[in-house]
């Protein structure tokens, strides 16, 4: 009963995430005159592994709603998921809490950049999405 207490959070975790995500996508691709993909769950993650949410073929999603957090090991299973060039992204969150966002960021170095794991606010990740998915059409 609890597993599916839990997977059924999760489902509707998933199902939150792309209500926020997709009208930032149709946003984006209607601007630019192109048809906008759909963002959705991974209906077969269960069972052929992958990440969370597919729709967009540069980013792996991984989406986490618990109230005991485990990031740790949410980012190596998201970093996992992102096989080939994907961008791997954990967006999680517990009960009562904001969601957050883990992905990789640039962090100044004197001259230079270090590439690490940055944990940011939903609204931030959003502002590098929206410029991401201009990028990617532009490209």
């Amino acid at each position: 009963m609890a597993g599916a207490m839990s997977r059924n959070k999760g489902q509707r975790a998933e199902r939150e995430v792309c209500k926020i995500l997709q009208p930032v996508v149709n946003q984006v691709y209607s601007g630019m005159g192109r048809e906008a993909p759909t963002l959705e769950r991974n209906l077969m993650q269960s069972r052929n592994g992958g990440f969370d949410i597919v729709g967009l073929d540069w980013m792996a999603l991984e989406v986490k709603y618990h109230e005991t957090l485990q990031i740790t090991q949410w980012w190596v299973q998201t970093k996992q998921q992102a096989s080939g060039n994907k961008i791997p992204v954990l967006i999680y969150r517990q009960n009562r809490v904001k969601w957050r966002v883990m992905m990789l960021g640039y962090l100044p170095a004197g001259d230079q950049r270090v590439r690490c794991p940055v944990d940011i606010t939903l609204e931030a990740f959003l502002v590098y999405f929206k410029i991401m998915l201009e990028g990617q059409l532009r490209a």
